[in-house]
């Protein structure tokens, strides 16, 4: 239990180092020791004035990694959005749904009439096991699906 705490104590150090790379240069150059440098870490946490040693200046980071949230900024957003473009893209989607809706319901309206189908193999009248070529159809209408009628 307690191997595993230290485990994500140091997951977090590291990602501690990750945002103040400073940190790793200045251990680097002035030769001290990663453990010091953990132990500090563990002592006062991540926001302490002995991060300013390191060369780490833990108020700056603050203002930069916490951007106020910004009104202006989502209503320019929906100002961009070109309505036009997304009704089209809508009226697409609306259309393919439409027509799924629209393939599943042939097959759901022949629930009683194809009840037959899985007893002879799923073969259609020509004895071919492809259901979605017509047989012998060289002109005339073509159809996806070839469905014979009982």
């Amino acid at each position: 239990m307690a191997e595993q705490k230290t485990n994500e104590a140091i997951k977090r150090f590291k990602l501690f180092l990750r945002a103040h790379p400073e940190i790793v240069n200045h251990v680097r150059s002035k030769g001290k020791k990663w453990s010091d440098v953990f132990d500090d870490w563990v002592i006062f946490g991540e926001s302490h004035e002995i991060w300013k040693t390191y060369g780490v200046d833990i108020e700056k980071k603050k203002k930069e990694t916490k951007p106020a949230f910004n009104w202006n900024k989502v209503l320019n957003a929906v100002d961009k959005i070109d309505t036009k473009q997304w009704q089209e893209r809508l009226d697409t989607i609306s259309g393919a749904l439409t027509g799924i809706q629209t393939f599943i319901g042939q097959f759901t309206q022949d629930g009683g009439q194809s009840g037959r189908a899985g007893q002879d193999g799923g073969q259609n009248v020509s004895g071919s096991t492809s259901p979605s070529r017509p047989s012998g159809g060289t002109g005339g209408e073509q159809r996806p699906f070839f469905f014979r009628r009982d």
